[in-house]
């Protein structure tokens, strides 16, 4: 399975540990929605995963970025994304 994580103004951010409950419940249901879409997508040549990272000032600005082995298994995931 892929590695979703968060960050918040450039700190990492843990959605269990969030205490305001509606937010925690937003960060869950994106990381399920990632998951969902690309969660099996591993690099035809390596066989690696993807690393995705939710970026932004607060949950109404979130940008993600896709980290893995090739450019190839990052277009990958980027086009199922988009989807």
């Amino acid at each position: 399975m892929i590695d979703v994580s968060f960050e918040f103004n450039g700190r990492k951010v843990d959605p269990n540990d969030l205490g305001n409950a509606l937010e925690k419940a937003v960060l869950a249901s994106v990381e399920k929605q990632i998951i969902n879409k690309v969660g099996s997508v591993r690099c035809p040549e390596h066989g690696q995963k993807a690393n995705i990272i939710c970026k932004g000032r607060d949950l109404d600005n979130l940008n993600f970025e896709v980290a893995g082995c090739c450019q190839v298994l990052i277009d990958k995931v980027k086009a199922k994304i988009s989807d």
